[in-house]
């Protein structure tokens, strides 16, 4: 059985390591000092992590902004709205495709009004399948595809942005 729980900062240097082990692929955007940074806001209480523990097994986490600290190239899908952005949905390679990723998703999309948030933004690479279906699955529309050269290095080179509206 899988639970789910916040991470705690004694955690963070376990969590970034498995980011890399299981996040690298070639869909996803991962350079080391954004990583540095994401885990600086979690640190300073400014984002969080949503974990998934399968008995004593990481299976996966979630990194998601507080609106507070939404980065600014999302501040035009907001729509002057409180929103968290989702950095990162993060599985173990094993445990992929058993739901785990959409879970995460629902559990913040719960805790949104918790941070006064009314939307949540998350971004992909327009290609990626299983993070299409799964942030689908979880109740995300797109909004906008955009060629993204910056942190787009394969495929179509495009991210793909998604957001989901609570009523």
């Amino acid at each position: 059985m899988i639970n789910y729980r916040l991470a705690i900062k004694s955690e963070l240097t376990e969590l970034k390591t498995f980011l890399f082990d299981h996040g690298q692929n070639p869909w996803n955007y991962l350079p080391v000092t954004g990583v540095d940074h994401e885990f600086n806001l979690v640190s300073q209480e400014k984002a969080s992590i949503l974990l998934a523990i399968d008995g004593e097994q990481m299976a996966g986490f979630a990194i998601f902004y507080h609106p507070e600290v939404l980065p600014n190239q999302y501040l035009q899908y907001s729509n002057q709205q409180l929103a968290i952005y989702i950095a990162e949905v993060v599985i173990h390679r094993q445990l992929a495709g058993q739901g785990i990723g959409h879970k995460l998703l629902s559990l913040i999309i719960e805790q949104a009004p918790d941070f006064g948030a009314s939307l949540l933004l998350i971004d992909r690479h327009e290609e990626n399948l299983a993070s299409a279906g799964m942030m689908r699955k979880a109740g995300f529309a797109e909004l906008r595809t955009f060629v993204d050269l910056e942190r787009r290095d394969y495929g179509s080179r495009k991210t793909t942005v998604m957001a989901y509206q609570l009523s």
